[in-house]
């Protein structure tokens, strides 16, 4: 069934059936002006409207008392034109409506869609950023987080990357360090000292570099000892210096017939 509403806005007139004004409970949108009303509070009443078109008619015919029929046929003629411009005008209006509403859902769908994928990539962005995070902060989240060792071992198996102990140079601590020539033999020197791990885990064995001076205090020889060179024989250097250990250093030199009088000791990575 189809009725005829009329928008308060502007006052034009145009038919809806029934199945618009259920749609969204008699909501609709003006074609002419795009405001939306409560078509169903605005219905028309066409058979009102039908009776005092024809009321004006027969005053008029009573008031002239003479009509010829062709006449009338053409009066009649005109009224049907108009009424059905009025229905045009009505069907016109009720085909923009649909047109602009037809927009607005398409507008609000690709906005949906559009703030979804945004969302998305936002998403994708954060887990490449913890990703790529753990990726080079790996072997220190190890330290701090040792129960997650051997999952990320068994990631880097795959991505072909490696977790390497700490090498917080900070916590490494030289103590007891002494120089002695050897009495029996001329030129050669014995050098013993003691590196104190006092990081709370695990860390690789350091280099030490030893420096031997004169008696200004000026470099003469330098030498750097890996930790195969300066830890005793089948040490597993590999398991790394565990926390709080001790690693007594015993190291021989020959001074290469230079005057020594002193030394300097450092350790790093």
């Amino acid at each position: 069934m189809t009725n005829v509403t009329n928008c308060p806005n502007c006052q034009t007139q145009f038919i809806v059936t029934d199945e618009q004004l259920n749609q969204h409970n008699g909501k609709v949108r003006c074609g002419h002006c795009l405001h939306v009303f409560d078509a169903t509070k605005e219905l028309v009443d066409v058979n009102a409207a039908e009776v005092i078109g024809d009321a004006d008619l027969a005053d008029i015919n009573d008031e002239t008392q003479v009509q010829d029929s062709h006449v009338e046929d053409h009066e009649n003629s005109q009224i049907s034109d108009e009424a059905n411009e009025i229905v045009n005008k009505a069907l016109l209006k009720d085909s923009q409506a649909t047109y602009f509403q037809t927009i607005d859902q398409k507008a609000e769908r690709k906005s949906h869609l559009y703030k979804w994928l945004m969302s998305l990539f936002a998403i994708l962005l954060l887990i490449a950023a913890v990703g790529q995070s753990i990726y080079f902060w790996r072997s220190d989240i190890t330290i701090y987080y040792p129960k997650l060792k051997p999952l990320l071992t068994q990631v880097c198996e795959k991505l072909s990357c490696s977790i390497q102990l700490p090498k917080k140079i900070e916590f490494i601590i030289i103590d007891d360090s002494d120089m002695q020539e050897d009495a029996d033999h001329e030129g050669l020197i014995h050098f013993s000292s003691t590196l104190i791990n006092q990081a709370g885990f695990i860390q690789t064995y350091p280099n030490i570099e030893l420096t031997l001076t004169d008696i200004e205090d000026k470099p003469k020889l330098r030498r750097i000892f890996t930790p195969a060179e300066y830890l005793p024989e089948h040490t597993d250097v590999a398991s790394g210096l565990p926390a709080g250990a001790e690693i007594k250093v015993k190291l021989a030199l020959t001074a290469q017939d230079e005057p020594v009088a002193g030394y300097r000791i450092s350790v790093s990575y």
